[in-house]
């Protein structure tokens, strides 16, 4: 409620889980980061995101346990990661050329149907 009083929009991506399961939507606010919607959201999917989205140093970037994927398509427009996000990446179980830490990746509108 904060986020919408603030003059926050909200912003639909889909998550698809690397257990092959099937894609769903989720909801966040701008500036959220998928640990962020993971952990405090309550828009469309955020409970599931929560289940398949693991952050064990709390979002400090001390760890590798939210490591995603973004769809080679989408990359370009989420941005890549900063030298030090890279640092973790690179210790993560099977990195690739688009992969994120969740605790690092802001939602923004032009994030709109992401995948």
């Amino acid at each position: 409620e904060m986020a919408r009083d603030a003059g926050k929009q909200l912003v639909s991506f889909f998550v698809q889980p690397s257990n092959g399961g099937q894609a769903f939507e989720v909801e966040a606010f701008e500036g959220m980061s998928l640990k962020d919607v993971a952990e405090y959201g309550t828009g469309r999917g955020a409970n599931m995101l929560a289940e398949l989205l693991e952050c064990a140093c709390s979002g400090v970037m001390a760890c590798s346990t939210c490591h995603v994927y973004i769809d080679p398509a989408w990359f370009d427009k989420a941005g890549g990661p900063s030298e030090a996000e890279l640092d973790m990446i690179e210790l993560a179980h099977e990195p690739r050329d688009t992969s994120r830490l969740g605790c690092q990746l802001r939602v923004f509108h032009k994030f709109q149907g992401l995948r």
